[in-house]
């Protein structure tokens, strides 16, 4: 195979060993993926809470977190402020009824990543962070 149908081959195989990992809590939580990301997120990102933060940093459709939004309020597990200086800005804050739903995603969460690093000395997963944040920067730089 050649290196870029490794890795391609390579981020398709984490995505669905990653869908595997987080699917349980979907189905004891009668949660969907998406409102399983939007949780993830916020309860790992304290600081970044609006739905914008959200479809920014985790490169998420607009569509599809405002609909996990919408979905997650109805059910109790978000509520939105107001920004006190930006009326058009809500600011997003879990629940106490999402705090089993988002404690056993966080735990199946590390679960994948522990079994992803298994075996990779902590230098070379250093060293990857930091290849890893070259490659996200030269996307972001485009064809530049």
């Amino acid at each position: 195979m050649q290196k870029g149908s490794d890795f391609f081959h390579l981020v398709q195989l984490a995505k669905r060993r990653y869908a595997d990992a987080l699917r349980p809590v979907e189905q004891a939580h009668g949660l969907t993926r998406n409102e399983i990301d939007v949780l993830l997120f916020l309860a790992n990102n304290p600081g970044y809470d609006t739905a914008r933060d959200i479809v920014e940093l985790r490169a998420l459709t607009k569509s599809h977190v405002c609909k996990s939004v919408d979905s997650l309020v109805r059910r109790g597990f978000l509520a939105g402020r107001q920004d006190g200086r930006d009326r058009r800005c809500v600011r997003l804050s879990i629940l106490p009824a999402a705090g089993g739903a988002v404690e056993e995603a966080r735990q199946a969460q590390q679960h994948f990543f522990q079994m992803l690093y298994r075996g990779i000395p902590p230098q070379e997963c250093r060293a990857m962070e930091r290849m890893l944040e070259r490659l996200a920067d030269n996307l972001k730089e485009g064809g530049e």
